[in-house]
């Protein structure tokens, strides 16, 4: 590959004796890595090689469109996995140094493939209340005798993937007032203390029977309204406006990850592997561009390892699984064949499935949540009768409105 060498040099920099070749660059595909390696040529021991992506002028000079991309000196080879991050790149720009010397040298590149796939939002507090009841027509007519009245909630217990515009801002913790605004767009989960139908009036209070606890549930009508959930209250039209299926995050799921904690049912292949992922981006940031696409394309190893029948792999397939729903406890209502899904430390691993108009296949996005702490301790909320334990009805009221905190990183669409 062609390449012209460029000293930096100011008064406090001196200009590095050295030369490079960049082997050629045969494809640079918009926010992937691409393996770009060179060879040094130099009687000083270069210390640091730094890549970024540059546009060249017709005049022949060079502008820098891209991020800094620090990458490994290892004897007399410079390499890195290098991420365009930039649709204007067409050269390369590699600054070799040592001490305070450096040189700069520049490289034709091709021209960059491909389109930005989404976006990714990271929160390492995200905090979901799971809310009261909230009171209105259905549930309370004396207090609210109009139909389609009601007290609304500004209680931040709902999630969306991709993201809502709240006053101007995109959210991913919402209310319900949040979201009754845009008839539920873009809602995927509502984290939930599963207790009663809260469709009944105050002199009709039914207990759901098997299932009791903290829950998430996807967003469906069928979902938040089913039986064995009870957040109809959700659900109710308020206004004009409502949760509606239309809108919501229609095909999002959840897969639960144990750790060791859970005996025969752990799976220790796949927290391993879910566990690697999240370690990864535990400190990742992503303020610059070249951050959120790094963090985007480490996400999707969810679905290579994880999920790849969605990619078209027919060998050696492989799938997520996942439901609409995932419980902290399954059976607590009742206690037939207890069993506890989820502690602290364990993971969420969430899928969206959108299809977008135009577009023969749907698109993947893929998060991962893991479980910082239940700030409810329900162990104090179950009873043993009859040989079997159980959360007891009256106990259970005492674990509304205290939190679950997440370390959430996740995949999402760009939100208009």
């Amino acid at each position: 590959m062609l390449f012209a060498g460029c000293s930096k040099n100011n008064e406090d920099n001196k200009t590095l004796d050295a030369d490079f070749v960049l082997e050629t660059v045969q494809a640079l595909p918009y926010g992937e890595p691409a393996a770009l390696t060179g060879t040094i040529t130099s009687n000083t021991a270069v210390e640091k090689a730094v890549f970024t992506g540059a546009k060249k002028a017709a005049d022949g000079t060079y502008t820098l469109v891209g991020e800094a991309q620090e990458g490994a000196v290892e004897g007399l080879t410079a390499s890195v996995e290098f991420f365009a991050d930039s649709k204007d790149i067409d050269a390369i720009e590699v600054v070799l140094s040592a001490g305070d010397a450096s040189k700069a040298f520049y490289f034709d590149a091709p021209k960059v493939t491909g389109e930005a796939k989404g976006d990714v939002w990271f929160n390492d507090s995200a905090t979901f209340y799971p809310d009261n009841k909230v009171e209105n027509h259905e549930n309370n007519a004396e207090k609210y005798p109009d139909e389609f009245t009601g007290a609304g909630s500004d209680t931040k217990s709902f999630f969306s993937m991709h993201g809502v515009n709240v006053n101007g801002k995109v959210e991913h913790i919402l209310s319900l007032n949040d979201l009754l605004a845009v008839d539920g767009k873009n809602a995927s989960f509502c984290f939930l203390n599963c207790l009663e139908n809260t469709a009944k009036q105050p002199n009709q209070i039914t207990f759901i029977g098997s299932q009791r606890g903290y829950m998430f549930s996807g967003m469906r009508k069928s979902s938040l309204g089913g039986g064995t959930t009870g957040r109809q209250c959700d659900i109710y039209q308020y206004g004009n406006h409502q949760i509606k299926d239309d809108n919501v995050d229609y095909n999002f799921t959840m897969k639960y990850v144990r750790g060791s904690w859970a005996g025969e049912a752990y799976h220790k292949d796949l927290f391993e592997t879910v566990d690697k992922i999240f370690l990864g981006l535990k400190n990742a940031k992503t303020e610059t561009n070249l951050e959120k696409l790094k963090a985007f394309y480490a996400l999707g190893e969810i679905q290579k390892k994880l999920d790849n029948s969605t990619l078209g792999e027919t060998e050696e397939p492989t799938s997520l699984g996942g439901k609409t729903y995932l419980r902290k406890w399954v059976n607590a209502g009742n206690g037939n064949k207890l069993e506890e899904v989820v502690r602290a430390g364990d993971y969420i691993v969430i899928r969206s499935e959108r299809k977008v108009e135009g577009e023969e296949n749907p698109r993947y996005y893929y998060g991962i949540m893991q479980i910082v702490m239940f700030e409810g301790d329900d162990s104090k909320c179950f009873v043993e009768k009859d040989g079997k334990k159980f959360i007891d009805t009256e106990k259970a009221y005492d674990l509304f409105m205290k939190p679950v905190y997440l370390d959430i990183k996740t995949q999402c669409e760009f939100t208009k």
